[in-house]
């Protein structure tokens, strides 16, 4: 048995795993947060620094795979619709992937100022994200089909597959983030002002504690004149 055989099972083997873990882990994710009561931050960094390195290792073990197949000869993916169709898929889940970490979940994460906003953008990259791996693995398990799939045939339905999930999402998912956001928002503003209340307090307990110090009569006066009074 040739090496390049081990190789291509080995890489093949691993790109089968890293792709349904972060399928998996993108599903779950996704559920999670459209069932929280607010926005997990924790969890969603989390989850989104996994499925960056997952998606990475996708890129290390199919770039391999595909010079396997093809060499050095890139005319020769003109004839294979179905891997140039992977490529695209992705492309996209990576160029997705970027807006996500840097515009939607700084969004998603911190205090915005339209929730709207927030949630639209994070809606439709959300359903892209999603609608990129289901169909990454649809066209993983095509054999049947692809004979009788043109480029344009897989990039069409593609393209109606996520036409119908972002549309889903603006009109579903995005009210539902957005109420989160507010939630979240209001949560912060609540223990904001119980810790600057609770700093206050401590403050006016020192500064009292402080003049006692300075003026040792003044409990024994007060406490006189209670007395005093009391009487």
């Amino acid at each position: 048995m040739e090496i390049t055989v081990i190789a291509r099972q080995v890489l093949l083997y691993g790109h089968i795993i890293a792709f349904a873990l972060a399928v998996a882990t993108t599903i779950k994710e996704d559920v999670h947060l459209l069932r929280a009561k607010r926005i997990d931050s924790a969890s969603l960094l989390a989850t989104a620094k996994l499925v960056k390195w997952l998606l990475l290792a996708l890129w290390v073990t199919g770039v391999p795979m595909v010079m396997m197949d093809i060499g050095t000869d890139v005319s020769l993916l003109l004839g294979k619709p179905k891997l140039i169709t992977k490529l695209i898929v992705v492309g996209a889940l990576t160029l997705n992937g970027i807006l996500l970490h840097f515009v939607a979940f700084p969004m998603l994460t911190g205090k915005t100022r339209n929730p709207n906003k927030a949630a639209t953008i994070a809606a439709t990259l959300g359903a892209v994200s999603i609608t990129s791996w289901l169909y990454a693995s649809f066209v993983a398990v095509s054999r049947i089909v692809a004979p009788y799939f043109s480029l344009y045939d897989f990039v069409m339905l593609y393209l109606l597959a996520l036409a119908i999930a972002v549309s889903f999402a603006i009109l579903v998912v995005r009210n539902r983030l957005e109420l989160l956001l507010k939630s979240s928002d209001d949560l912060t503003d609540t223990s904001a002002g119980q810790g600057h209340s609770l700093s206050a307090a401590l403050l006016e307990v020192e500064i009292a504690r402080l003049a006692l110090r300075v003026c040792p009569g003044t409990s024994s006066g007060i406490a006189k004149l209670s007395k005093h009074e009391a009487d």
